[in-house]
């Protein structure tokens, strides 16, 4: 019955209308294309079937239907996926059995949402937070902001939240795979002694970009804990089930509107960098946890915005792992530039405390981050001399050289010989010694160019010819497929045929069995996208051609063969010649 429900869900969704609120689609033909959100790419591979409602790229080979385009770019499970859009059609679902992991992802965001409040309540309404709320309050942090961000307290007794926890139903293995808890050395046997790796920290919750609770940081309050100085300031829930550091943006489930709207993020490092600056007023912001951008990440941030300011802490320019996120970022074709704090100031956090004003104006005048890179090496090495000089250049030349856009980078070159005095001649000699990986990319022709047999492609146009007039009334033709899946595709089409009468593609595709759906889905998304004005001419040419290719083939076989029983005096000759002037006139028959 569940299954019923979804396929209703699935036929009350177009996935054309789906998509399309995410990034834009371009019509080609019957189908839609855009570039792939799951690679990077500069030609659209990514093809989008109205008729089967579904979408496929023909560059990383990501495919499906509305229910997993959900899965793979919002990261959803299959029935978080399924639940938003009976949401959105009105549709109530059953109750339905969630495998293994899908039940232990609800129960530990369940379960995080419980220990948030639990934390919250005790910075907020608990006198084990005084300290913890003073603190806070000495950052600056206001009341709703506390609230709006769900800050909270992880008192110095570390068994407290798991007590709470086990009381509330959770299981000691929940609460292990949820993140928040180690084993207790004094654990033994099926005697589970669990501590809060957080105890004695303010807490962030840390949500996804849906707002589920993932996971938890912890800062340091000082003068509460014992020993202090050799504890790290912060510390971060390990990745789990539902959390993976790389993919998640903190305040993203908070800024994304805001993002979308300016269409530029503001990008800090820590949890106190956003919260202080979007206490400020600036709301289109995310925080990486660190310098060090994915992949992910930066796909993440596209789906939002295509500028990207970074405001980062004023040790940025040395750090090779930031620097590795810009080049990904400049891969992915986002526009970035770089905001430069006054002096003396160490981060966002600081400088939206003492002065919010100079904030905003530091993140108004942010520099290309191409300048920055510039600025970065002559700051380091000076021009002082012929050696600083190439410190400079072989430090910065590296990364210009990732530039996507031609001009630019030319531009960028003509900018670095300037600020070294020497020619523009000289930097593209040097950028000529780099050793740069090129950026594969695939093309939606590929599968079309790279097929070596011409046959298998003129078989596959005709069955398509055929399946995208609407109207497959050629089971009649002389043709026989002889490719073996575009055989059998087409033995099922006549089978369909003689039991429903009309041809409905979404239909066809549910009747084909599952091994033969890919073929189905290339022939209307690969094939899809040509304009044909007389399918009866188009499917007469192609029939033509077909019989032109075998007879072809027939005659190259059969000279081979002629050549082979010359050599023996064979009686078969004549017979075989014979064969080979009735092959030669039937072909010219055709070609004339």
């Amino acid at each position: 019955m569940v299954m019923d429900q979804i396929e209703e869900i699935k036929s009350k969704i177009d996935i054309v209308d789906l998509i399309s609120e995410y990034f834009p689609l371009k019509r080609a033909g019957r189908n839609f294309k855009a570039l792939c959100p799951f690679h990077s790419e500069k030609t659209p591979s990514f093809m989008v079937s109205p008729e089967l409602q579904i979408f496929k790229c023909f560059g990383c080979g990501s495919a499906g239907d509305v229910i997993k385009f959900l899965q793979l770019y919002e990261r959803m499970d299959f029935w978080e996926a399924v639940e938003l859009l009976a949401k959105r059609t009105g549709i109530k679902l059953k109750k339905f059995k969630l495998d293994k992991e899908e039940s232990l992802k609800r129960r530990i965001y369940a379960m995080n949402d419980l220990a948030s409040r639990f934390y919250h309540f005790l910075l907020t309404k608990h006198q084990l937070g005084q300290k913890a709320l003073a603190y806070a309050h000495f950052r600056g942090l206001k009341e709703e902001t506390l609230r709006q961000f769900k800050i909270g307290f992880s008192p110095l007794k570390p068994e407290i939240l798991a007590t709470f926890l086990l009381k509330k139903g959770f299981s000691g293995q929940e609460l292990l795979q949820s993140g928040i808890f180690f084993k207790s050395q004094y654990s033994s046997g099926n005697q589970l002694k669990l501590l809060d790796r957080f105890y004695g920290r303010l807490i962030f919750p840390l949500f996804d970009h849906r707002g589920n609770i993932v996971s938890f940081a912890g800062r340091l309050i000082p003068g509460l804990l014992p020993d202090e100085d050799k504890r790290g300031k912060y510390i971060n829930g390990p990745d789990t089930v539902v959390y993976h550091k790389s993919e998640n943006l903190y305040g993203l489930w908070l800024t994304k509107e805001e993002i979308k709207k300016t269409n530029e993020a503001i990008l800090v490092e820590g949890e106190l960098d956003l919260i202080s600056s979007w206490q400020a007023g600036i709301k289109n912001i995310v925080a990486a946890k660190g310098t060090a951008l994915t992949v992910d990440q930066i796909k993440l941030i596209k789906r939002f915005a295509s500028n990207l300011k970074l405001a980062f802490d004023a040790d940025f320019a040395g750090d090779q792992a930031a620097l590795r996120g810009i080049i990904l970022a400049e891969k992915e074709g986002l526009e970035m530039s770089v905001v430069l704090l006054p002096k003396g100031i160490k981060d966002p956090d600081e400088l939206a405390y003492k002065d919010p004003e100079s904030l905003k104006k530091a993140i108004d005048r942010a520099i290309p981050v191409w300048d920055f890179v510039i600025q970065s090496g002559v700051k380091q090495f000076g021009l002082s001399s012929p050696l600083a000089k190439k410190k400079v250049l072989q430090k910065v030349l590296p990364l210009l050289s990732q530039i996507e856009n031609e001009v630019v980078k030319l531009e960028y070159y003509k900018k670095l010989a300037q600020i070294l005095s020497t020619s523009f001649e000289a930097i593209m000699i040097e950028s000529t010694k780099l050793k740069t990986a090129p950026i594969k990319t695939q093309s939606i022709l590929s599968e079309k160019e790279t097929a070596t047999n011409r046959e298998a492609i003129l078989e596959e146009y005709l069955l398509a010819l055929i399946l995208l007039e609407g109207k497959p009334k050629r089971l009649s033709t002389k043709i026989k497929f002889e490719t073996f899946v575009l055989k059998r595709i087409w033995e099922r089409l006549k089978q369909f045929l003689r039991e429903k009468k009309k041809f409905e593609p979404t239909e066809f595709f549910a009747f084909l069995p599952e091994e033969l759906r890919p073929k189905l889905e290339t022939i209307f998304l690969l094939w899809g996208d040509k304009k044909i004005k007389d399918f009866n001419q188009e499917i007469r040419k192609i029939t033509r051609e077909i019989k032109r290719t075998r007879l072809r083939k027939r005659l190259s076989l059969l000279s081979l063969e002629i050549a082979q029983e010359e050599k023996k005096g064979s009686p078969r000759l004549n017979r075989l010649r014979k064969k080979f002037a009735i092959l030669s006139q039937k072909l010219f028959a055709l070609e004339s």
